[in-house]
């Protein structure tokens, strides 16, 4: 890691096989770009896959805001809570919108090849909670806005155990619910913009593969942010 890891904050890796390890070269050196120049972001979107895959500029170019993606496909909010500082804190952004906690549900399907048990609901779901109460705590004493967004509705019936994966949705979105109102933070409900009115059966046609948005899917999740954060003064 060299000059920037000791210049700059930077969680290193992690020397397991950790998805967050998979950008953490491309995000030091970006990081180190940014603080070089002396600039700082409007707006930095963390995450995993969903916001890792989104191309921010297509939907969001208002007068020359400088948006900035740190997503990882495959992010955890264990990995994410590790990264914060590095990814968000140290760049002093005005915003930071964050979106974690669906891969942490990965741990109820188990693993066949590997021989893993699924791990007890309560287990995984406390711990996504935990985590993310450690972000917001890591966040709260710093002049930025940390904004949490809902985990989206899935259809995976490939899945070996969908149907606890979606209650592990409805249940961390309550909660962020009840976080953000607690914490006085902005809280993003993609979900219900996603789902059949009153169900929560995924609208037809805007992902790519049941989970992750397609255009269309993102095209309702920009909408969403933007009326969102207009509600709160904060244009994108």
């Amino acid at each position: 890691m060299g000059f920037i890891q000791e210049k700059y904050g930077s969680p290193g890796y992690f020397t397991q096989v950790i998805a967050a390890d998979s950008r953490r070269k491309e995000f030091d050196i970006k990081n180190d770009s940014l603080m070089q120049s002396g600039q700082k972001p409007d707006f930095i979107f963390i995450g995993d896959s969903i916001t890792h895959y989104w191309e921010l500029q297509a939907y969001f170019h208002y007068q020359g805001q400088l948006i900035v993606n740190r997503g990882i496909g495959g992010d955890t909010t264990e990995y994410l809570k590790k990264r914060f500082y590095a990814d968000v804190l140290q760049l002093n952004p005005k915003y930071c919108i964050m979106g974690i906690g669906i891969n942490d549900s990965i741990e109820l399907e188990g693993d066949y090849w590997k021989l893993l048990e699924a791990k007890p609901y309560e287990e995984v779901l406390c711990k996504a909670q935990k985590n993310i109460e450690d972000i917001i705590l890591q966040a709260k004493n710093e002049d930025m806005v940390l904004i949490l967004t809902s985990l989206l509705p899935i259809h995976m019936p490939i899945s070996l155990n969908e149907s606890a994966r979606k209650q592990y949705i409805n249940d961390m979105n309550q909660w962020m619910k009840q976080i953000t109102r607690r914490e006085e933070l902005i809280f993003v409900n993609y979900f219900e913009a996603m789902v059949v009115q009153e169900t929560s059966e995924l609208l037809d046609g805007i992902t790519y593969d049941g989970i992750h948005p397609n255009g269309k899917g993102y095209e309702i999740m920009a909408s969403v942010l933007k009326n969102t954060l207009h509600q709160n003064k904060i244009i994108i």
